[in-house]
């Protein structure tokens, strides 16, 4: 299977589970959201490093990679710098929303605003990985 297809496949799969974000905020799922809020941007992510021929980590924190790779040929430093960001605290979010923390239920620590915070950040990322497909002929 080729690069372009994968990422395609990627992609795809990213804005799916994006949607899916945006259901569980409706349904005050502030956990969940936050969850496939960092699901949506990894894919999309790993879709954009597919498509540049970057080998990526088996880990959810892209931030490093994303630096170092040659996408900061395509982009510019801040919106670089934006997408690294996002991925390593969308990660870090990641790991509570799935199992909370000693003292409280990952159902608990979550509130609206914080749901609304990873889906403005994980439309960026899918929005961006997007454009630049669509820019590439991808």
């Amino acid at each position: 299977m080729k690069n372009t297809e994968i990422a395609r496949g990627y992609l795809g799969d990213a804005k799916i589970i994006f949607d899916e974000a945006k259901e569980s905020l409706a349904k005050k799922h502030y956990h969940r959201t936050v969850r496939k809020c960092q699901e949506a941007s990894e894919l999309a992510l790993k879709g954009l490093l597919r498509f540049l021929g970057v080998e990526y980590p088996k880990s959810h924190r892209l931030g490093k990679i994303l630096l170092d790779s040659n996408l900061k040929y395509e982009i510019d430093s801040d919106t670089l710098g934006k997408l690294a960001d996002i991925s390593d605290q969308l990660a870090i979010d990641r790991e509570i929303s799935f199992y909370g923390s000693e003292e409280e239920l990952a159902v608990n620590l979550f509130e609206r605003d914080d749901a609304k915070e990873a889906l403005q950040s994980a439309g960026f990322v899918v929005s961006l990985v997007e454009r630049i497909f669509k820019d590439k002929g991808v």
